[in-house]
């Protein structure tokens, strides 16, 4: 017998059988939870409810919070949106396939360290991906190109990245299915704030999972699945000096913004003599 899974599965029915109790809940307000459940099934929702109920972030913190230490970048969740195998780009990275007449170009710069000596590690991966200035994601947007807006690049000699892209939106969720509808129900928002999503791997250092958020979004202090951190925040800056767009060989003005991440050392445990030892 799975002895946690029972004990989980008997606390959850006793909160369950409470509300159930307290609330007075009815046969037909059964069969609605019911085929609501369906609907968020059949939709492929499970990922997005878990979200916006907060249990996502929760679960998160609550796994990453041993491996985590106060000089590591901080972990997020992966959303439902993520798409293996983005496209490995060489420098200069360029992450939008398709730039709108609206759109303000981003580029995102800094290094990546290790929490253990702070120094730079070169070939990091970042894997990323993110909406485009209208809040659409590519796998959710048949005007955008396959793998429109995610890349994933490797830090240079330096630890060093810097990709191109455009600020993204924030946007609502669940636009249109199950779970928008019961956000609509329980008279919640689904705003999400603009963010960029990213996965960083490097040999021998623990992964992260994370997502930066930009600074002065109108969302910032209300993320409809509560996801937002302060260590988190990226603060973009304008930039309309004509040496600076020639350079870079532009036309318009744009934004940069730098974040650096810093990665944890992976410990391995042995076992010798029945005494577990960690080393890196």
């Amino acid at each position: 017998m799975n002895e946690r899974l029972n004990a989980i599965t008997m606390r959850l029915t006793e909160h369950l059988h409470s509300v159930i109790t307290e609330f007075q809940v009815t046969e037909n307000e059964l069969r609605t939870a019911l085929n609501f459940l369906t609907e968020v099934g059949k939709s492929r929702e499970y990922q997005l409810l878990s979200d916006v109920l907060h249990v996502s972030i929760a679960v998160d913190n609550i796994t990453h919070a041993a491996n985590h230490d106060d000089k590591s970048t901080e972990s997020n969740v992966e959303g439902p949106l993520y798409r293996d195998e983005a496209p490995i780009m060489s420098p200069p990275v360029n992450i939008c396939s398709v730039e709108g007449t609206d759109d303000e170009i981003l580029y995102v710069s800094g290094q990546v360290f290790s929490s253990e000596d702070g120094r730079p590690l070169a070939n990091a991966v970042l894997d990323v991906w993110q909406a485009n200035g209208k809040g659409d994601y590519e796998n959710e947007d048949p005007t955008q190109p396959d793998y429109n807006l995610r890349g994933a690049l490797l830090t240079d000699e330096n630890g060093r990245y810097e990709f191109r892209t455009v600020v993204p939106a924030p946007y609502e969720i669940g636009k249109g299915g199950p779970v928008g509808e019961f956000l609509k129900e329980i008279d919640r928002h689904a705003w999400r704030p603009a963010h960029i999503h990213f996965k960083l791997s490097q040999a021998g250092y623990k992964s992260v999972t994370t997502m930066l958020f930009i600074n002065d979004d109108p969302w910032i202090d209300n993320d409809s699945i509560g996801a937002v951190k302060e260590s988190l925040i990226l603060k973009i800056e304008e930039c309309n000096d004509p040496k600076e767009m020639s350079s870079r060989g532009i036309n318009r003005k744009f934004y940069t913004s730098e974040y650096d991440f810093i990665l944890s050392p992976e410990k391995v445990s042995i076992t010798k003599n029945k005494e577990e030892y960690s080393i890196r």
